[in-house]
């Protein structure tokens, strides 16, 4: 298996409500609208082909490293439950109950619990043997929406997992990788402060 062991060590640091709910910690920026087509709050059913060079591939490729290089978390999550509601004016929206495991990248807010719900809006449904699944879930920051961050779900790969992994250490070792959510700037502005 994936060897989904929550690190819940590595979530010091950020200041969250008392909900546990999945939100932007404080001082994370402000949603850019670029970002909509990458965190669309939908899923891609099938894994990323790596190799691949049909023009589908290499459309999921590129969504696949912007994603990685835009995303402020990326998260091992269990399916745990899909379910389907309406909404007033008959527009359905499909929920997804995961829980949280492993981050690849990123750290989550201290107060996040492990179980959450997602909300997946205008898109093709989660199949129903989705459930049990291991995904991968991409967040991206939106401090001031409701919910507090956008996502992108899609099937989690060994080989996939691994080049994120592979990709982490590198960014970090060149000192590539700023994964302090604004707790930098934060330190820097209550120093100003105190001065």
């Amino acid at each position: 298996m994936l060897g989904l062991s929550v690190s819940w060590f590595a979530l010091a640091g950020c200041r969250h409500s008392s909900s546990g709910e999945l939100g932007a910690p404080a001082g994370a920026s402000a949603w850019d609208t670029r970002l909509d087509q990458l965190f669309d709050d939908r899923f891609t059913p099938t894994a990323v082909e790596l190799t691949g060079r049909a023009p589908g591939d290499v459309l999921d490729q590129r969504r696949f490293s912007q994603r990685l290089g835009y995303a402020n978390v990326i998260v091992l999550v269990t399916v745990d439950q899909v379910w389907s509601r309406t909404l007033f004016g008959g527009q359905p929206q499909q929920r997804v109950e995961v829980t949280l495991g492993r981050s690849l990248r990123g750290s989550l807010p201290r107060k996040t619990t492990p179980s959450q719900v997602l909300v997946l809006r205008q898109a093709e449904e989660l199949p129903a043997d989705a459930v049990g699944r291991v995904m991968l879930m991409f967040v991206a920051w939106a401090p001031g929406e409701i919910p507090a961050y956008h996502h992108h779900l899609m099937p989690a790969d060994e080989k996939v997992i691994e080049l994120i992994e592979a990709m982490v250490r590198h960014a970090r070792k060149a000192g590539k990788l700023d994964e302090s959510d604004g707790r930098k700037k934060r330190r820097k502005r209550d120093a100003e402060a105190g001065t």
